[in-house]
Order: structure tokens, then C-alpha cells, then sequence
């Protein structure tokens, strides 16, 4: 019988050649103060993968609105998601040949695959098949993105429709709006206040049940919602 495995010149949108590993797209999600940021490097440090806080890839337009205090809109948030998956799939990429597909193993402490983790709020379902790669978005113009971005300043396609070579799962940083509020009115320098807290989870669209989501309690103590996170992705990933 012929061999009808998809060969990679057959598949020009995934990430990494056709015969390795899929790789991993872990978002870290919440509202703001959830503290997906330090859940997500915490993780990223247990799981010998890349970190990227998903702020940073915001493009200007939206930064100077969220500065104003103005929410954003779908359409806002439309690129700068794409620009997330996209980014994803160019770093998992990067990191396949860097190490020419030669990653650790789970009792290396790794995964055994390329792998990223990226903290980004991840509110609505919408949002989330977005970052899943199930819907067609692009990622901002070059004349938008954000400075510290690397592709800004290479040859690399900017615009391209997201794609689903890419295994997605979400660790959900789950608090009451009680706590969330307490540590956001502690915090100082950030472009988020009480109404875009209150206005973040009006928004928000609980992601527990969908498929690929783990829940980690966040009014524990850093170090047990960090071992959460970690158990809960290795359970996922099939090593419990």
C-alpha cells in the first residue's frame, strides 16, 4: 500500500516538519492581577520552554489606547492575537532547528517537543479559537507592531492567516473578583485600572470544560499554583 503520510512540501503552514512531534502552544490566561505572568514563567522555567508575555506583543495602536484608559475592541484585539499564534509558530520553529529537533525528554524535565509559553488574557471563546489557530486572522501591519518585536526588523512574513499545526492548551489563572480587585489597586505602573479590571470580567467567558484547559487556583501560594500549572500541562501532554 502507498504511503499516504502528508509530506512537509504538502503542508506549507506547519511549523515544523510533518514526521516530528506537533509542537506546543501553552497560554497562560486570565484577567489582569490574575498573574498569568509569573504563573507562565514559572512554568516555562519547569517545562524548559521559551516565555513571551503576550503585553509585549500588543501593537502601538492598541498600547496608546489601553493608555488612555479607551477599552479595546474585537478588532483591536484581532491582530495582536494572530500575532501571538504567529509568533508562536515562528519561535517553536526557531527552537526545532536551533536544537535540530533534539528536545528533553519529560524525565529531562522537558517535553519532549518544541514548545512555548505565552501569558495573555484570553477573555472570550472567540479569543481563545484564535489562538487555537481555528480562525482566519492576521497579525498587524509592520507599521504597528510593536517595537521590541524581533520580526519588525527581519524578512520574515508578517501577515499570514493562523494555522492549526500547532497544539494549543490554556492553563486559566482562576480567582474571585475580590482578590483580583485587591492586587490590581495594589499595583502601580500598568496601563490596566479597576474599570478595565471590572470591564475584563464582564468580558470574560469561563474556559472550563472546553478541551485542553487546566484551572489553577490562584489564592494559593505562588510556588503550589506553579506546581499546579506544571502537573496539570504534563498530565495533558500524556505524562502524568
Amino acid at each position: 500500500m502507498a504511503d499516504t503520510k502528508p509530506q512537509a512540501e504538502d503542508r506549507p503552514d506547519l511549523t515544523i516538519p510533518v514526521a516530528e512531534p506537533e509542537p506546543v502552544l501553552i497560554i497562560v490566561m486570565g484577567p489582569a492581577s490574575c498573574g498569568k505572568s509569573t504563573v507562565g514563567s514559572d512554568l516555562a522555567t519547569s517545562l524548559n520552554l521559551p516565555f513571551i508575555d503576550g503585553d509585549s506583543l500588543h501593537p502601538a495602536s492598541n498600547i496608546a489606547k489601553m493608555s488612555s484608559g479607551i477599552p479595546l475592541t474585537d478588532d483591536d484585539r484581532l491582530p495582536w492575537l494572530a500575532l501571538i499564534r504567529s509568533t508562536a509558530e515562528r519561535k517553536c520553529k526557531e527552537e526545532y532547528e536551533r536544537c535540530g529537533g533534539k528536545f528533553k525528554t519529560f524525565e529531562q524535565g522537558g517535553i519532549g517537543r518544541a514548545g512555548i509559553v505565552i501569558a495573555c488574557s484570553a477573555l472570550r471563546k472567540w479569543y481563545r479559537d484564535i489562538l487555537r489557530g481555528e480562525v482566519e486572522a492576521n497579525p498587524p501591519p509592520e507599521h504597528d507592531l510593536p517595537p521590541s518585536h524581533s520580526i519588525a526588523n527581519t524578512e520574515h512574513k508578517v501577515s499570514h492567516p493562523a494555522t492549526t499545526a500547532l497544539q494549543t492548551y490554556f492553563v486559566y489563572c482562576d480567582g474571585t473578583p475580590e482578590l483580583l480587585a485587591s492586587r490590581i489597586a495594589a499595583r502601580k505602573g500598568h496601563f490596566m485600572g479597576k474599570q478595565m479590571l471590572e470591564s475584563q470580567l464582564a468580558t470574560l467567558e469561563n474556559p472550563k470544560g472546553e478541551k485542553g484547559v487546566i484551572a489553577v487556583d490562584i489564592s494559593k501560594a505562588p510556588k503550589e499554583v506553579g506546581e499546579q500549572a506544571t502537573q496539570g500541562i504534563r498530565k495533558i501532554l500524556g505524562h502524568p
